[in-house]
């Protein structure tokens, strides 16, 4: 045994020597998972952004090990556009990926007064992804895609993975076979993942891994230990839901797997981590948003929509360091190329490199244009979901709602919550705004919903499903 563990412990040596050059680089994406979700007190200025009941330790050992952004964002409120523009550095509106794929149609795009555009399906196989340009670049590179995709385009292995689970989407994620064990395949993907890492370790490869977890998406599962753990556990004033703390909990012990690992491979020196959520979580009925502070939920561009945990570990980053400056989904893929020396990156690319920001070099992400956008032209009724889009430029967040054509404009330094709206007391910020929002849309050949002529407010979606809410037994 003594033999043993020498020889294993010479491999891993051996190994991590090998790859100091090339670093390893694990992106471990969440589903659904709002700005408020975790222990951590994710801005230190804002004590309702560490929830008050869920726990997550692994995450805040995550976090003690990098540095966090209190403005990260994801590059949209719903789940397939997010993880496509990881994927390829572009924003979904410049992707023309809008919406989930294969929703193109019902009451979300008929009947309403806007007709939403029609959005892709798959991500497109000319867009040169992550992975692919990693390998191009850099051909020791192994790659692989452990958990949901819901991006079709017939999987991971089509767009530059050499491993994964396949075309997988939310339905994976969800069935009751999962239980009582492994509840949203939480711990057999991450032993997978952890298997393929040991592999490359020994085979002394260095390796892009994204692990895309399928909770905390709705269908609300868990193990029935930790279940028993939170029920017995007090309740917070602003949080409360047992089932979607026993879940998000569950997945915190996953992730702690994954962390072991690489520590137990010898390779976290040399490893970089992502951690960040495609969109933020549903609305679940809690005393206080889910989200922490913040308006809205998935599925509207309101900050609880779009701002997510954005957590990066590795080396050169300070520990339990705290950033203030606004960073997207789509920032990723631009920031691993930087950090493996890839300087051609396609033109297409929207993103900015991340690394000048945790080098101390920059106080801000240089990006071809310096605001953010959000486009999200679809409905959601049940989620008080309008079309509308966003551009966000130093404090001030605009809102533009295209049914009506109005504004909405605030300070997010002062008003985190959106509270208040500004258009009226500052009217030349907000048309600055306004034109800036629909010059960057017109840019990128965004599309355009267009008003519905033919609409009847007898026969309006939402309007239905407020009738049904108020009055859910009666017929309609």
């Amino acid at each position: 045994m003594k033999t043993l563990s020498i020889l294993t412990w010479l491999l891993a040596a051996g190994s991590a020597a090998f790859a100091a050059q090339q670093p390893n680089i694990i992106v471990i994406l969440t589903d659904d998972q709002g700005w408020g979700t975790t222990s951590i007190s994710y801005d230190p200025l804002v004590p309702e952004s560490k929830s008050d009941f869920f726990r997550t330790p692994n995450l805040e050992k995550l976090a003690g090990q990098g540095l966090r952004f209190t403005q990260g964002y994801s590059a949209h409120p719903n789940c397939s556009p997010s993880r496509a523009s990881l994927l390829t550095g572009r924003s979904p509106a410049a992707l023309h990926f809008t919406d989930i794929c294969e929703r193109n149609s019902g009451i979300f795009y008929e009947g309403n007064k806007i007709i939403p555009p029609q959005h892709i399906n798959e991500l497109p196989a000319v867009e040169l992804t992550l992975p692919e340009i990693i390998k191009q670049h850099c051909p020791d590179y192994v790659a692989a895609h452990f958990g949901k995709w819901h991006l079709k385009g017939d999987g991971p292995a089509k767009h530059g993975f050499d491993a994964g689970d396949g075309n997988t989407a939310n339905k994976e994620g969800s069935t009751p076979g999962n239980l009582p064990d492994d509840p949203k395949k939480i711990f057999s993907m991450t032993e997978r993942a952890n298997d393929w890492m040991a592999q490359q370790v020994q085979q002394q490869k260095p390796f892009y891994l994204q692990v895309s977890h399928y909770a905390t998406h709705l269908k609300l599962q868990s193990r029935p230990s930790t279940k028993q753990t939170v029920d017995a556990r007090p309740s917070g004033k602003r949080h409360q839901n047992t089932e979607f703390a026993a879940m998000i909990e569950d997945m915190d012990t996953g992730i702690g797997h994954l962390l072991a690992k690489v520590e137990e491979l010898g390779i976290g020196a040399n490893t970089y981590i992502f951690f960040t959520a495609d969109n933020g979580s549903y609305p679940l009925g809690e005393p206080g948003n889910i989200n922490g502070p913040l308006r809205g939920s998935k599925a509207t561009i309101w900050e609880a929509g779009i701002r997510v945990p954005f957590i990066i570990a590795g080396p050169g980053i300070e520990p339990d360091s705290v950033s203030r400056v606004p960073v997207v989904g789509y920032d990723i893929y631009p920031t691993i190329c930087d950090m493996l020396g890839i300087t051609d990156v396609p033109e297409s690319v929207e993103g900015g490199s991340l690394q000048p920001v945790w080098q101390g070099q920059a106080d801000q992400v240089e990006r071809a244009r310096p605001e953010l956008v959000f486009h999200w032209p679809h409905y959601q009724h049940q989620k008080k979901s309008v079309p509308d889009s966003a551009v966000i430029l130093g404090d001030y967040k605009l809102h533009y709602f295209w049914e009506t054509g109005t504004v909405e404009l605030y300070n997010l330094k002062t008003d985190l919550a959106e509270t208040t709206d500004l258009s009226q007391t500052q009217p030349e910020k907000a048309k600055e705004l306004e034109v800036l929002l629909h010059a960057h849309l017109k840019a990128i050949q965004a599309q355009i919903p267009v008003l519905n002529p033919d609409y009847d407010p007898a026969s309006d979606p939402a309007l239905k499903h407020k009738r049904k809410k108020a009055n859910p037994h009666k017929k309609q």
